[in-house]
């Protein structure tokens, strides 16, 4: 797009002084339309005041870069860039010799293992066949990685049947990564990401939520695997195969979102074209012949029509993005399965929403509406509930608990939002991210739904709320005063009974945990960060799973008392009982930004061998300036501490 003073602003930059500091070498090419690439290495050396006759050589030219940036760090800028043919741009950047080629497939199919004699031989001939393309020894090493001989030979004749020719580059490579992918189910779920627009960070868990929907996974009981797990499963060899690519990390490693290459996703496209349709303002269906299955409105000035023709009755997905609203009889026309109106313009949900009975995903973010209808409490197949950025929204339906098939339910950044629906009985709910809700000042009865619970006689087995979550997220709450445990008289409650991972984040009016906290039997991953006014640890020491600790930002905290462990529910024992493990699990542990924790101290148990940490692989203290004690352990790594003679010492004692 022209004339929105994007060389002006790159012209900023590069003349910054930080810049011009930061790089030893700058250089500022105009490409404009009449690409070459050979002028294109005139111009840097121009740029970089070498400039060298017209007559010389490409190969002259490039030698001569080599030698004024070799070993610099250097910015090249291009601008005025019209032409993105591949295949012009791999002759300007330039390719890779066969044995870096084979570098890249030795690195990612073995790691820094051995390769054995036979499959390096193997490998040569298959890097020769990259053609010098990092992508190709990318995705072809990923094809290869855990693999054994027979593979790499059934590879290797697979490429040679290709050719030499013009037709066999990236595209068959690519098509061959696609057939070598181990799932039919697997490739629909690969061949869908054709939906997204190219250079579109793909979030990890809204991938499988939509692989789910559409009905591509299925349950593995032969491995006890539910739909997510195989979701995940997936993405990883995705991932592992090059076909997605650029992932972003959290601390732990985990992978939150990746993209694709803009070759990988022209062959999804080319793979899924007469299934998926993107229209925007100046677009045209030229798809004749095909019943489209995926559709993405794009943004439009002016309201666009519903394509009305007879392929469009068996779409799936519908995506509306930016300034598209939607009617009745549009909405009615779909039987869907996923519906994003993610940044639309609606300010009211269709009366017939209540007749998408197939919807399985249901994306409402960025919409200006107030209150949630009871038409949503009728989708009784829904599994996925998005709601982000609606700062109008103030209320869902009293029957929200209808929802009984739902698995995820997400709602951040609705400023305003007043209460929270009842969601304690709901039997399917996996995933629940309550994120700044600034209108949410207690978490209480109506939250788990207590008022459906009755007292009962002692032999009854104890009501459980939140039966199916595994992953809770609750962050930015700021004007969150109180959190009330699950209480009915008479008779014993279980909150949480299989939840595996709890973030608490930047709720700085609470001041104390739920007392159910010291009953998650099953959970793994505990993180609390900038809970500012909370005074005391809740007992974690008897959590027979966890191995993820992080405690961050706790200023109320100033010291961890033998509670920490279960301290208080010790008692000596006979010297034939076996020893007690405290954290029997426990491998990661952070502790972080403790401004006021001054005492670290041990678990105490009387007449009783006991263990702590047994399994701690990593343990690191940061930023907490005046401890000075603490307990023993294997592997320490502390950093900004004023105590630090008195820590050495303790540590010699």
């Amino acid at each position: 797009m022209g004339g929105i003073r994007k060389t002006t602003l790159a012209r900023k930059v590069f003349n910054n002084p930080k810049i011009q500091e930061h790089f030893e070498k700058r250089m500022w090419v105009c490409v404009s339309d009449d690409f070459n690439a050979n002028r294109l290495f005139r111009l840097m050396l121009e740029s970089l005041k070498e400039p060298m006759p017209d007559v010389e050589t490409r190969e002259a030219r490039v030698n001569r870069l080599k030698e004024l940036l070799d070993c610099k760090k250097y910015l090249l800028v291009l601008d005025d860039v019209w032409n993105k043919e591949s295949t012009l741009w791999n002759g300007f950047l330039g390719s890779l010799r066969d044995d870096q080629c084979w570098l890249i497939l030795k690195e990612n199919a073995f790691g820094t293992g051995e390769v054995p004699n036979r499959l390096q031989h193997l490998g040569v001939k298959i890097a020769q066949r990259c053609r010098g393309l990092p992508l190709a020894a990318s995705v072809l090493s990923g094809m290869l990685r855990n693999k054994g001989t027979a593979e790499w030979e059934t590879l290797e004749s697979r490429l040679q049947s290709l050719g030499c020719g013009e037709n066999s580059g990236i595209a068959e490579i690519l098509k061959l990564s696609f057939d070598h992918l181990p799932y039919p189910s697997l490739k629909k779920c690969f061949a869908y990401c054709s939906i997204f627009p190219k250079d579109f960070q793909m979030e990890r868990n809204q991938l499988i939520q939509l692989w789910v929907a559409e009905g591509f996974l299925h349950s593995n009981q032969r491995n006890n695997m539910c739909m997510e797990e195989v979701g995940n499963m997936y993405f990883t060899i995705l991932l592992d195969s090059n076909l997605f690519q650029d992932a972003m990390k959290d601390e732990y490693g985990n992978v939150l979102n990746c993209k694709m290459h803009d070759l990988v996703h022209d062959m999804v496209q080319s793979i899924s074209n007469s299934k998926t349709l993107r229209l925007t303002e100046s677009g045209s269906d030229d798809k004749e012949k095909f019943p489209i299955q995926y559709l993405e409105l794009e943004r439009s000035e002016k309201e666009m029509p519903f394509p009305s023709s007879e392929r469009f009755k068996c779409i799936t997905t519908l995506f509306l993005l930016e300034d598209k609203s939607l009617n009745d009889r549009e909405i009615s026309f779909f039987m869907l399965r996923v519906l994003s109106l993610r940044s639309s313009s609606v300010k009211k949900l269709p009366k017939t929403l209540a007749k998408l009975t197939h919807l399985r995903y249901l994306d409402l973010s960025r919409i200006s509406i107030k209150t949630m209808p009871d038409s949503l409490c009728q989708l009784y197949n829904l599994q996925t509930l998005r709601v982000e950025d609606c700062e109008s929204l103030i209320k869902f339906p009293n029957n929200f608990k209808n929802l009984v098939n739902l698995r995820h339910f997400e709602l951040q950044n609705c400023t305003n939002y007043k209460e929270l629906p009842t969601l304690g009985h709901m039997p399917s709910l996996r995933s629940l991210h309550l994120v700044r809700l600034n209108g949410i000042t207690s978490i209480g009865p109506s939250f788990y739904g207590e008022s459906a619970l009755h007292s009962g006689t002692s032999n009854q087995s104890p009501p459980k709320l939140f039966p199916a979550l595994k992953h809770f997220i609750l962050r930015d709450m700021e004007n969150l005063i109180e959190w009330i445990e699950a209480i009915v008289d008479d008779r014993t409650v279980v909150v949480f009974p299989i939840l595996e991972m709890i973030e608490i984040e930047d709720c700085e009016s609470l001041t104390m945990f739920p007392n159910n906290f010291t009953n998650l039997v099953k959970l793994k991953h505990f993180e609390v960060q900038n809970y500012g006014n909370c005074k005391e640890l809740p007992t974690l020491g008897h959590m027979p799973f966890l191995c993820s600790l992080h405690l961050e930002g706790l200023d109320g905290i100033t010291n961890i008392w033998p509670s920490f462990y279960g301290g208080s529910t010790m008692h000596g024992g006979s010297s034939s009982q076996s020893s007690l493990e405290l954290f029997p699990a426990l491998k990661h542990f952070i502790l972080r930004r403790m401004k006021n924790l001054t005492k670290w101290m041990e678990a105490k148990v009387h007449d009783r061998e006991m263990m702590v940490f047994p399994s701690l692989e990593t343990i690191e203290i940061e930023d907490c300036p005046e401890l000075a004690t603490f307990p023993s352990l294997q592997k320490l790594h502390i950093s900004e501490t004023k105590n630090g003679s008195a820590v050495m010492e303790y540590i010699c004692n």
